[in-house]
């Protein structure tokens, strides 16, 4: 299969019972390819989580336009600060006048680092939750990521999950959703990904990563919104178990040549 080496925005679709996904599918030659999410809620004060990439910054401002006008846009979710979860983030400001930006401390120095506008931060402190009218989002750390600025959510009211880059996963083709794609693809897919992305899952410690998704399964979500994975709906017990599968039971992911013990061995 040729893989076409630029990002493409894909149709918008529904996320669950009351969110919208902006898909984009990211090329990567000669390993498939990588889901690049953002999502919508549209309610009496709405949310955008992630800005997605700015090679498609003019793609992805017709698709978040044509679901809403920027001046009614209230919230920017900012999950971490990694480009392709910021690309668009400057030029939706500017368009979003009363948008404002949810954030934790370390997510609001790296965008100063960045350069970008902290004027309009909106600081989640720790234990706070960010109220939408009907609902509430409740921070809270994926069981593994790639910034320690890290931010996703349970919704309170559809119980949606937002686990930012966990359970993202390595795709041949663009999927509508989980359910379309067969199940060696998605356990290759993810086991891949994962190991690409936080490849500290091989030396963590299995007990505890063991209780993060026994955890994550007892939040009980109705659907999964991961940036790198097209949606799951029927809840996360699937994917929880092919993590757990991975890194909990048997041997770790295999040896990193880079790793302080394996470099230390080698210099004798």
């Amino acid at each position: 299969m040729t893989i076409n080496p630029y990002p493409v925005m894909l149709p918008t679709r529904n996320a669950g019972r009351d969110w919208r996904v902006l898909p984009a599918f990211l090329p990567l030659p000669g390993m498939g390819g990588l889901a690049v999410n953002a999502f919508l809620h549209k309610g009496a004060e709405p949310v955008l989580v992630d800005t997605g990439l700015a090679a498609l910054g003019d793609a992805f401002a017709a698709a978040l336009e044509a679901e809403i006008d920027l001046a009614d846009l209230r919230w920017i979710w900012l999950s971490h600060t990694d480009a392709d979860h910021i690309g668009n983030l400057s030029r939706l400001l500017a368009r979003a006048p009363r948008a404002r930006v949810v954030t934790n401390f370390l997510g609001m120095g790296k965008m100063g680092l960045l350069g970008l506008d902290t004027d309009r931060v909106y600081l989640l402190e720790p234990g706070a939750r960010l109220a939408l009218g009907d609902r509430e989002l409740v921070p809270l750390r994926p069981p593994y990521y790639d910034a320690p600025e890290t931010l996703g959510f349970l919704d309170t009211r559809s119980r949606a999950l937002f686990a930012v880059d966990s359970f993202g996963a390595l795709l041949p083709e663009p999927a509508d959703s989980v359910a379309a794609i067969e199940a060696s693809t998605l356990r290759d897919g993810l086991v891949t990904w994962s190991a690409i992305d936080a490849p500290w899952l091989a030396t963590t410690d299995r007990i505890a990563l063991g209780r993060s998704l026994r955890a994550l399964e007892r939040l009980a979500p109705a659907t999964v919104l991961s940036g790198h994975l097209p949606v799951a709906e029927g809840g996360i017990a699937a994917l929880t178990a092919l993590v757990h599968d991975a890194w909990c039971a048997g041997p770790s992911a295999g040896a990193d040549p880079q790793a302080i013990e394996a470099v230390a061995e080698a210099l004798g």
